[in-house]
């Protein structure tokens, strides 16, 4: 497990929620969230007394029991496992006790809510569609790989189970450990090499005999089923040529390696989701898990299946079943009515002008009061400025959405490198996202774009090549005048200026780091970096011109 995260609901509504890692800093952290848990509490003013339910996402005695039967069968390669993953199933029984510690006890009912469970209730719950098919792909849960559902209403029917060892989500993580990236961490990166290379056939052909098109894994490609690091196996090299060591020089043969295996997974998943169509008849698709956040099968979902309508919970990863497994219970367990549709992330903390006013203060600096910073922020991006934008609560999930966000001008060619180099201090290859106003999506990218960054369309006009990424794509945000009304100003602002109804949009943290949550992470980055000016707030701060 990894990114853990507190949610907090009231009537079944997020009250808050934020992951431990914008607390404590450490990038996706497994934590227990004790951090995230006594700020949900405290934000809302309740006490442990207070709690009528709290919601665990994971069975762990399933999943200790489930995952000894099938490495029983690998012994002796299979015995690291039980040395190092057994011991995170028991520190999950614990979370009881752990919680208890963290805020004191109370009368509160405590429930275990299966890891699928929560993912699909974190989607189809808070969906806009009142009957929809659910897909939850991962790596896994207790057992099951990907989990497909019906729901309707506050049902969730449970339809097929794809068990571990046979995974979607581990096969994606092979590929990016192969790669040269960090496996279950950093499969974005994969998904962004692979526009750079081709499929080529022969590749294909080797992808193929690793995963068939129900999800079955050939065992003897892969070694993550037994446990320890190696997520890969041999024949990945004796097929594919040697595996490519971490932060040295990137090779055609990568890019095509990349696209080759970002090709199979969407085959795989386009696989799926023609077999849940066709159980299930609804034109409506809701989904989560880890590969939900592949935002380039995401876009093709419409175009390669029957499904005409598609929701991906925005916090698809492990931490977005923090809100979940709440949700299960409210609407399941308790059977409660549905809480209204999510329209926001914006569930995390937020600091008013005298923390930011104090955090100015303790960096040294002296900031300038500004009466309209949405219209403030466009002159400087309209005047070439790559611009820190801290805005009100922090939000929840991998997606910075004009809370806690990067901004540039998308019309400038020379952007990316920038940003990537001097700012982000990440791979040159790293594509960048637009936020663009809603009633003007349709003009400029060629599907129906989320407000939430999760599916990539075609750019389908020239003008902005600091957003459009090699291929031709971009992962759109479509940002809302009711839900996102500063940052729909601002990119007002700039389009008055510019012309252009969009801005860059980029995560507010640098390499290595998680998103910036309080005033002193946002500072800290913008004086470590070429960053030009940054907004809290009302508060600006800009660095004097370079002589």
């Amino acid at each position: 497990m990894q990114d853990s995260a507190a949610c907090l609901l009231r009537d079944g509504e997020v009250v808050a929620a934020v992951e431990e890692e914008r607390l404590t800093r450490v990038k996706h952290t497994g934590d227990f969230p004790t951090h995230a848990i006594r700020w949900c509490l405290s934000e809302a003013g309740v006490t442990a007394a207070d709690l009528d339910h709290v919601a665990f996402n994971m069975r762990p005695w399933e999943g200790m029991v489930s995952r000894a039967r099938h490495l029983a069968t690998g012994l002796p390669r299979s015995l690291a496992t039980f040395r190092t993953r057994g011991g995170n199933w028991s520190r999950m029984m614990t979370a009881p006790m752990r919680f208890a510690a963290a805020i004191g006890r109370g009368r509160y009912q405590w429930h275990w809510v299966r890891h699928h469970e929560a993912h699909a209730a974190s989607a189809a719950f808070v969906s806009p569609f009142e009957e929809a098919a659910v897909l939850v792909v991962d790596g896994s849960g207790e057992l099951a790989s990907a989990t497909t559902y019906h729901a309707s209403g506050t049902r969730l029917r449970p339809l097929s189970t794809t068990p571990f060892p046979h995974s979607l989500g581990y096969y994606y993580s092979a590929l990016t450990q192969y790669l040269g990236f960090r496996p279950a961490v950093c499969e974005y990166k994969t998904m962004g090499l692979a526009s750079f290379g081709r499929p080529e056939p022969e590749l294909m052909r080797h992808f193929r005999a690793m995963i068939a098109d129900d999800g079955t894994i050939d065992g003897k490609w892969f070694g993550y089923q037994y446990g320890g690091d190696d997520y890969y196996a041999s024949p990945w090299v004796e097929h594919l040529g040697p595996a490519r060591q971490a932060e040295s020089p990137l090779t055609d043969r990568h890019y095509a390696v990349a696209a080759a295996g970002q090709r199979r997974l969407e085959e795989v998943l386009f696989a799926m989701l023609r077999r849940l169509h066709s159980e299930t008849g609804t034109p409506d698709l809701c989904m989560a898990g880890g590969v939900a956040l592949n935002s380039a099968a995401n876009g093709r979902i419409c175009e390669e299946t029957d499904f005409q309508r598609v929701w991906i919970q925005p916090a698809a990863h492990d931490a977005g079943t923090a809100h979940g497994a709440a949700l299960h219970v409210h609407c399941v367990a308790t059977g409660h009515g549905r809480p209204t549709p999510q329209t926001t992330v914006a569930f995390g903390p937020q600091y008013d002008a005298a923390a930011v006013d104090s955090a100015v203060r303790a960096a040294g600096l002296t900031a300038t009061v500004v009466d309209d910073p949405a219209r403030e922020a466009a002159q400087l991006l309209h005047d070439g400025a790559i611009l820190g934008w801290f805005q009100g609560s922090c939000e929840f999930g991998p997606r910075a959405l004009g809370q806690r966000s990067i901004l540039a001008d998308p019309t400038d060619p020379k952007t990316p490198d920038k940003v990537n180099a001097d700012i982000k201090r990440r791979e040159g290859f790293r594509p960048f996202a637009p936020a663009v106003l809603e009633e003007r999506a349709a003009d400029w990218f060629d599907g129906p774009c989320s407000p939430f960054m999760t599916t990539v369309h075609r750019v389908i006009r020239e003008g902005v090549p600091a957003i459009t990424h090699v291929d031709g794509t971009a992962r759109v945000q479509a940002v809302s005048a009711t839900a996102s009304p500063l940052l729909h100003a601002l990119i007002s602002h700039f389009e008055a200026l510019s012309g252009v109804p969009m801005v860059l949009n980029t995560s507010f943290n640098l390499r290595g780091e998680p998103i910036v949550c309080a005033p002193a992470d946002a500072i800290r980055d913008y004086q470590q970096t070429d960053m030009d000016a940054l907004i809290l707030g009302r508060r600006l701060l800009r660095k004097r011109p370079s002589t």
